[in-house]
């Protein structure tokens, strides 16, 4: 009787993918807790990657708004609802437009400062296109 010879078989080809890269411009925020001017690093509160200058400063505005009133003071708590509603965050709007920084803080009445930072970035954009099956 002959043997056969037996070869394995490759494994099947992958279907190609196809990736791309791209520069994009973003505004990256952040939102930091410091519990005294010596205390390092910051606590994180949030940090996420937006698309416009819009987007960063409504998202400031959304957590000045959430933040308890009980805990800022009376002069903080006007000096927040008057950046909110009024000339800080259209200031803020303009410097993100000139790629500038812009930001905001409040102290708690417990004497810990919350602080929001906006900065204009560009950043690689990389992602793979699935194959249709």
């Amino acid at each position: 009787m002959l043997a056969r010879h037996h070869t394995p078989s490759a494994a099947p080809a992958r279907p190609a993918r196809d990736a791309t890269a791209a520069i994009r411009s973003g505004y990256w925020f952040e939102a930091l807790c410091y519990a005294d001017a010596y205390a390092q690093p910051p606590e994180l509160l949030d940090r996420v990657m937006l698309d416009t200058p819009e987007e960063a400063v409504r998202l400031i505005r959304v957590q000045i708004r959430t933040t308890h009133p009980f805990a800022l003071s009376p002069t903080e708590v006007d000096r927040a609802l008057a950046w909110s509603d009024g000339g800080g965050r259209i200031q803020a709007l303009a410097a993100l437009h000139r790629g500038e920084v812009a930001g905001f803080s409040i102290v708690l009445r417990n004497g810990i400062r919350t602080e929001w930072r906006v900065r204009p970035v560009d950043y690689l954009s990389l992602s793979i296109a699935h194959p249709s099956l």
